[in-house]
């Protein structure tokens, strides 16, 4: 049965005293703010009001998220990673616990070391764009994080782009966190986004909806591993969810960061590389790599956690980069690259669709007249 492995950013088996206290403030190590969910587990959240035995757990606090980071599956498995914010977050100040993850991205972003660059995280854009022959097509996506460069920009620049006059432009850069400064006469803002541009889009693993009798819904397993950690189930792991919202997004995002001149970079975990590899045509071993290309996958791995060492914390230290092109053209293999990722890796025989109908009843019956 699933458990949770991580809750709250510490392991559940190494639970402390330290981990005690960062959960009564619902704290995420990895945000070095309080859970948030991952930005998406809303309707998962904790109300003190309505469980009050949770009271002692959460002094002062009326509802917090349900902070699982992790779940393992079987005690022999690695976790699968459920949080986004588990695997990296870009937002505030670096926090002390995932130092590899930011430089690996750094790393294979070709961003420069030593160097300031700004994040934004969920930027949504939603616009009509015309293409070659003069079609209007619909562009409709949100980007976890868009990394920029900084640069000066006439403030009258910035109101023609945005169209807008410079009063309510310079109101938008105040409200916003921009610097203005005055030369010349008129005012410039001197860290307006720049290239370079990299896309960061972060893939984690989806859960089940879980079991109300079992107590496997994600907010139930929080409240029951916070009660008795060694007494919980955990939801299990929805993986074809997961792999379809990603083979949705991968060559149009990544074709987004080379239209910009840029580069998007995806980050997952080894396990979910792994099963992607072992259902679709796409091989990543083919595509282990040292240099950005137009696809990009960062993979993070727990590696050894079962060391009888392991902190109440446990870094993410160890990843691979695959990078290739969407397509690459071949005189004996036909046309090969990530555009893999949406072929069927090798299709079942028939004899498997036999076997799948013989163990059901027939719904219906149908008849062409």
């Amino acid at each position: 049965m699933s458990k949770i492995f991580e809750l709250y950013g510490y392991r559940l088996d190494y639970w402390n005293d330290e981990a005690i206290k960062n959960r009564e403030k619902a704290g995420c190590p990895f945000m070095d703010a309080e859970c948030d969910g991952g930005g998406n587990r809303y309707s998962s959240a904790l109300n003190i009001k309505n469980f009050p035995e949770l009271k002692q757990y959460f002094p002062g606090k009326e509802e917090v998220q349900s902070g699982v980071c992790s779940l393992r599956l079987r005690d022999s498995d690695q976790p699968w990673i459920v949080c986004p914010r588990r695997l990296l977050s870009l937002r505030g100040q670096e926090p002390l616990h995932q130092t590899h993850a930011r430089e690996q991205l750094i790393k294979c972003s070709g961003l420069e070391k030593n160097k300031i660059y700004r994040s934004w995280s969920e930027v949504k854009m939603k616009v009509e764009t015309t293409n070659d022959d003069d079609e209007t097509k619909s562009f409709d996506y949100t980007f976890d994080y868009i990394i920029t460069g900084s640069g000066r920009k006439k403030l009258s620049e910035t109101a023609k782009l945005l169209g807008k006059g410079v009063q309510a432009t310079k109101k938008i850069a105040e409200e916003n966190g921009y610097t203005l400064a005055f030369r010349d006469n008129e005012y410039w803002i001197e860290d307006f986004p720049t290239d370079p541009i990299v896309i960061v889009e972060i893939m984690t693993s989806s859960t089940s909806g879980g079991d109300k009798k079992k107590r496997t819904q994600i907010s139930m397993a929080c409240e029951d591993a916070i009660k008795d950690p060694k007494n919980h189930n955990g939801p299990g792991i929805n993986y074809r969810q997961v792999w379809a919202r990603m083979v949705s997004q991968l060559i149009v995002k990544s074709q987004v960061g080379i239209a910009w001149n840029g580069k998007t970079v995806w980050l997952l975990q080894d396990v979910l590389a792994q099963y992607i590899s072992s259902t679709t045509a796409l091989d990543l071993s083919r595509y282990i790599s040292e240099i950005p290309d137009e696809v990009n996958i960062l993979a993070f791995s727990y590696g050894e956690i079962d060391d009888k060492n392991t902190s109440p914390i446990t870094e993410i230290n160890s990843s691979i980069f695959y990078s290739g092109p969407i397509t690459q053209k071949t005189e004996n293999t036909g046309v090969k690259g990530f555009v893999e990722i949406v072929k069927i890796g090798a299709p079942p025989e028939k004899e498997f669709l036999w076997r799948s109908l013989f163990r059901k009843s027939p719904s219906g019956s149908v008849i062409w007249k």
